[in-house]
């Protein structure tokens, strides 16, 4: 495939097939990955996976950080060869008023939505703020893996690679939201209508901060900092609760 300049981007357009199987490899690719993680390690490392049950839900955690950070290498490298950056993406950029309210707004509706799963559990409210132990360790790893990570791939580096293809800004954060939701695939273990009420609500809150990084024209920060703390306060107790003790 021809790589052609852009005087728009400044740099190299591209064919539209490849964005689209970019989209494709984050959604679809991305959840296999964890998948065959699971099965993986478990088997090189029984004593681990058979541990107490922190132990066990750390290692189910760091299965898939190692694979979405895998997938950020490999999308920095793209850039790289393209002559390109994360930080000239937006990565950390500071954004403006609009995109920071934005992001934040959803993150705030969607941790009110999971704070209200902890009473159900017997758990205080303050345990999604102020975690220990554990699950301290739990809440920065998603937090910052999630934060970082999802919002890299999924906004800076695949509404970019829409734009550089010529879609619109509409189609770039309608896209990336899509691929942001079918990216959680691994709740489909669950069934498929608990499954749907995961996904569509995750897709729309990608789409939301896919608004908040064009807002912002183009500037991450907004959505990583809103993403980090949407899955390092209550999350890590439901998921722990999903998991470990279920």
């Amino acid at each position: 495939m021809r790589y052609v300049e852009d005087a728009k981007f400044g740099q190299s357009s591209i064919p539209r097939i490849v964005c689209w199987v970019e989209a494709a490899c984050l959604a679809f690719g991305m959840p296999a990955a964890v998948w065959l993680s699971t099965h993986l390690f478990p088997a090189l490392m029984p004593s681990v996976a058979q541990g107490h049950d922190g132990t066990r839900f750390l290692f189910w955690i760091m299965q898939g950080a190692i694979v979405e950070w895998l997938f950020v290498f490999a999308a920095w490298a793209i850039v790289r060869r393209r002559g390109n950056s994360f930080r000239q993406l937006g990565v950390w950029r500071g954004g403006n008023v609009g995109a920071w309210a934005l992001a934040l707004a959803v993150a705030a509706i969607s941790i009110s939505s999971n704070l209200r799963f902890l009473p159900r559990m017997h758990l205080p409210i303050s345990s999604a703020f102020v975690p220990h132990g554990f699950h301290l360790a739990a809440a920065l790893l998603m937090g910052i893996t999630a934060g970082f990570c999802e919002e890299a791939l999924f906004r800076a580096f695949l509404m970019t690679e829409f734009e550089k293809a010529g879609y619109g800004k509409t189609v770039q954060i309608f896209v990336s939201g899509i691929a942001f939701g079918l990216s959680h695939a691994a709740y489909l273990n669950m069934g498929f209508i608990p499954w749907l009420g995961i996904v569509v609500p995750v897709a729309l809150i990608g789409m939301c901060w896919g608004a908040a990084y064009l807002i912002g024209r183009r500037s991450l920060l907004p959505s990583l900092v809103a993403h980090f703390l949407n899955d390092a306060t209550a999350l890590p107790w439901i998921m722990f609760f999903m998991i470990i003790r279920r």
